[in-house]
């Protein structure tokens, strides 16, 4: 598996990866709110800009989006933000994964979190921070399984239910 930034050429797997979410009622975490758009080539525009500082809102973190593409199929997606707000630091941390639902408890959640774990850290982060929902249990392993540590739960504001924050050392 490899991660990659996605283009053009993506085009077909990334909206098809769109629609087996939104006909299950899921969100594609890790997808740079991918469910909200219905047009891939705004989608892509703000993919490519949310990564220059200089072109947010204030309230907008700098993040990078990959493709987990293994044997040229799209298997997940990943994205890592730069920095945490003070929302972020209790509910998202900062990295979002999905993995596409065909594709789930075969390994392939882990491999990607640990593949984002050296591009974290060609970010210059150290450390990152990746939330689940306590009822995620599957998440909350595969967290795990690539080193993260259990700081605390806790029951955001504006969530419905508890979440699990873990920080793992790259």
């Amino acid at each position: 598996m490899n991660l990659v930034k996605p283009t053009i050429q993506h085009y077909e797997q990334i909206m098809a990866y769109r629609e087996v979410f939104l006909e299950r009622g899921e969100t594609p975490y890790g997808g740079s709110s991918l469910q909200k758009f219905t047009d891939y080539h705004k989608w892509l525009d703000n993919v490519i800009s949310q990564e220059i500082e200089e072109l947010l809102p204030p309230h907008k973190v700098p993040v990078t989006q990959f493709l987990s593409i293994e044997n040229g199929e799209l298997i997940g997606l990943i994205n890592i933000r730069h920095v945490l707000t003070p929302e972020l630091l209790m509910n998202g941390g900062h990295i979002g994964y999905s993995i596409h639902p065909n594709r789930r408890r075969k390994g392939y959640a882990a491999e990607q979190l640990r593949l984002s774990l050296l591009e974290a850290q060609k970010l210059g982060l150290e450390q990152i921070l990746v939330t689940c929902d306590k009822s995620n249990i599957a998440s909350a392993k595969t967290i795990e399984k690539v080193g993260g540590i259990l700081e605390n739960e806790i029951k955001p504001l504006k969530s419905k239910e508890s979440v699990l924050r873990y920080w793992i050392k790259i």
